[in-house]
């Protein structure tokens, strides 16, 4: 009963987002939601990525889906990323870590391509991609990645493997909108999940995909992930640097700058209610203090 409950209080709060957000790009909407950077303490750089003074500005953006990764992490520690490949390579790169990310190991998919991926636990793992006919299929692991097995339904969203303007929830394939280059996808629950585009906005469904509406802007956002319909996060050009977390507690219409990870491109990030992981430039980051300070594991 009490399940039942929490879970109609999460959908209760989904739609009242989306419907504020409707409201809200009825009007007239503003420029940016990003703070002024003249105005807002800038985070601190890592090495090699000098800071300035720069107001944020949205930058062309030329996304490249095949060096996309798809991440996922567990309370237990269970980490799972993937490389997003193309439907012809031998096999997507589907990488496995049952210690907080410390030590990866390759799990065997047979999979071209990694488009979505969701881990609970070392004992609950599943896996989104294709075969080499571009097929779509969904994977199950319940020992951490050593066997998988198929399941009969894709029950994951993720971006269509050949479009980059598409995404694909269990209802069928949806387009975000005009001008909509998806970039990362993010479920948050069976029917709702958020999307970051190219162009700088974040959208928002809460019916499948049926419909979508503009839930904020984050300025030259690369990556997006949402952990409840109002707490996300995102790595983002700014100041300096390629891959700085931003987050945020009203679903996306404002952001908050927080520390910076060196390198690029900023390729994903995850969230469980106490960490957040990352992958930039291939390389694996975890942050236990909301995205402030970031370290390789």
């Amino acid at each position: 009963m009490m399940q039942r409950f929490l879970l109609a209080v999460f959908v209760v709060v989904d739609i009242v987002l989306i419907v504020g957000a409707l409201r809200h790009v009825n009007g007239t909407p503003p420029s940016t939601d990003l703070p002024d950077a003249a105005a807002t303490a800038a985070p601190s750089p890592s090495a090699g990525a000098p800071a300035t003074t720069e107001a944020p500005t949205q930058l062309p953006y030329d996304f490249t889906a095949s060096q996309a990764v798809a991440l996922s992490s567990a309370n237990d520690g269970t980490v799972v990323y993937g490389t997003r490949g193309r439907c012809s390579d031998p096999e997507a790169s589907v990488q496995v870590s049952t210690d907080g990310g410390a030590d990866f190991s390759p799990a065997n998919t047979g999979l071209t391509t990694t488009l979505a991926v969701k881990t609970t636990s070392k004992a609950s793992i599943s896996v989104v991609g294709t075969v080499a006919s571009c097929d779509v299929q969904q994977l199950t692991s319940t020992d951490g990645g050593a066997s998988w097995t198929r399941d009969d339904d894709v029950t994951l969203w993720y971006p269509a493997a050949d479009d980059t303007a598409t995404v694909v929830t269990p209802d069928g394939s949806t387009q975000p909108g005009d001008g909509c280059v998806v970039t990362s996808v993010a479920q948050v629950t069976a029917q709702s999940g958020r999307i970051s585009c190219a162009d700088g906005t974040i959208r928002g469904s809460g019916d499948n995909g049926k419909t979508w509406v503009q839930l904020g802007r984050l300025d030259n956002v690369r990556v997006s992930t949402f952990l409840t319909p109002t707490a996300g996060f995102a790595l983002a050009r700014f100041s300096g640097c390629a891959a700085n977390a931003f987050t945020t507690d009203d679903g996306g219409v404002t952001w908050t700058p927080g520390g910076c990870i060196s390198g690029d491109p900023a390729q994903a990030i995850a969230a469980t209610s106490s960490r957040l992981v990352a992958v930039v430039a291939d390389g694996f980051y975890a942050s236990d203090d909301n995205g402030s300070a970031w370290m390789q594991p």
